[in-house]
């Protein structure tokens, strides 16, 4: 990616590329009764999960995925910055 577009829409794709889905693993209910018990309410949207999906099966680096995540959060904002 060069530059500031549709993040949503380039996680979606990179997702719908290496046939990764939303859907919740087993882990995610261990970490939600985990969260309930620390009174944390963490909520992730599907554009959030499918990013999950992408970085648990290594499709995605950890530089990539924290870049990736900052510009969604900052799209859904309305902050606009380029992601490298």
């Amino acid at each position: 990616m060069s530059g500031v577009g549709d993040v949503t829409a380039a996680i979606s794709t990179l997702a719908w590329t290496y046939g990764v889905t939303a859907a919740a693993e087993p882990v995610d209910a261990f970490a939600d009764a985990t969260a309930r018990l620390c009174d944390m309410e963490i909520t992730f949207d599907h554009t959030e999960r499918l990013l999950l999906g992408l970085a648990r099966g290594g499709f995605v680096t950890d530089e990539q995925r924290f870049a990736l995540h900052t510009a969604y959060l900052q799209q859904q904002a309305g902050v606009a910055r380029p992601v490298r």
